[in-house]
């Protein structure tokens, strides 16, 4: 009997620990870059195309003021960004570079396939992981560097107030590679494609959550994420 009632517990709440997955620069960075990435999004939206009405004589320097917001977030971002790259290399083995999933690795490979088939509905139940699973890590390698384009494209269009100054000679290379219609056109455009990401990691992670049990969205919060029993 007593045997029964722990396999329905097991099976309710199949952990067999908890590890301390996510330290804290992870989790601080994770959410001021959520915070950074709705306030760059919607105040670059709204300097693309002012879409709120207002009464120039009661607030004459709007644009002035969503500006300064979105220079002003670009700036913390970038500081986030930068130490989440340092973390890569400084913080624990789960959130080092070397959880990297090698596929030419052949233990690597099982992973990334199951959860391939996983997200193409082809497997029911992934392996389990305590890290980022392979999709979502190539995902965040990818999106990472639209940050990084957005980041630099983003200096180098500001800098141009002074041709001269520091930052434009640091980042005003890009000029030399495309016009500076085309880096705004591709800072604009990829407001849309990081939009589309933060939707997609918002699913995935939910259903992920709810499949594995694992405590994937608490541990974002906590730290703590549960090491399930495959």
């Amino acid at each position: 009997m007593a045997t029964k009632k722990a396999k329905r517990m097991y099976k309710n709440c199949p952990a067999r620990g908890f590890v301390y997955v996510w330290e804290g620069p992870i989790r601080i960075t994770h959410w001021v870059n959520v915070a950074s990435i709705i306030i760059l999004v919607m105040s670059g939206l709204y300097i693309h195309y002012p879409f709120v009405k207002h009464n120039p004589v009661d607030h004459p320097y709007m644009m002035g003021s969503i500006r300064y917001t979105h220079y002003l977030t670009a700036m913390i971002f970038t500081t986030s960004i930068i130490v989440r790259g340092m973390w890569a290399f400084l913080g624990n083995k789960y959130a080092h570079i070397r959880t990297f999933y090698n596929p030419f690795n052949k233990d690597d490979r099982k992973y990334i396939i199951s959860y391939l088939k996983y997200y193409c509905f082809l497997e029911k139940k992934p392996k389990h992981v305590l890290t980022h699973n392979p999709m979502a890590q190539y995902a965040y390698i990818g999106i990472f560097l639209v940050f990084m384009f957005q980041i630099f494209s983003g200096f180098a269009l500001w800098s141009q107030i002074n041709p001269d100054g520091t930052a434009y000679a640091i980042f005003g290379s890009i000029f030399s590679l495309m016009s500076n219609q085309w880096v705004r056109y591709l800072h604009y455009f990829s407001i849309f494609v990081i939009a589309i990401f933060l939707m997609a990691h918002l699913y995935a992670a939910v259903l992920v959550d709810f499949r594995t049990h694992a405590g994937d969205i608490s541990s974002i919060f906590s730290g703590w994420k549960a090491d399930i029993e495959d």
